[in-house]
């Protein structure tokens, strides 16, 4: 129980790192151009937190289904995934800025959303969780 506590709350965190991310670095990058260079403005950023993101979620989603049978959330935080696996495996380059940038913030929130319900739905009598 208290992995799925640390993992929910790890997930919404890092969910949180991508969207303060991909809303800031833009203007971040225009008033200091030379941090386009480094490692945070770079398309490793996103694929590197992959791995941070993708070993919790999936491991705290899958638990926490196990418990309370909650389709709706499984389904939210799998689609965030997807999404966010896809933005940052298509990039810059094919979907644009803009597009990387409100699909990023989309997967994100969808992750960050199904762990919230995901944590709000372990203290709930047992007959109300499944739908």
């Amino acid at each position: 129980m208290k992995l799925q506590v640390v993992g929910d709350k790890l997930a919404i965190g890092l969910s949180a790192i991508c969207v303060v991310h991909c809303l800031v670095l833009p203007v971040f990058l225009t008033l200091f151009p030379s941090v386009l260079f480094t490692f945070f403005s770079d398309e490793q950023f996103h694929q590197a937190i992959l791995y941070f993101i993708l070993p919790p979620s999936i491991l705290v989603l899958g638990l926490g289904f196990r418990h309370h049978r909650n389709i709706p959330v499984l389904f939210t935080g799998i689609v965030g995934l997807f999404i966010l696996v896809s933005t940052a495996t298509l990039g810059h380059d094919l979907l644009g800025e803009w597009g990387e940038i409100s699909l990023t913030v989309l997967g994100s929130s969808l992750i960050a959303a199904a762990h919230f319900f995901n944590a709000k739905l372990r203290h709930l009598p047992s007959e109300t969780k499944k739908r």
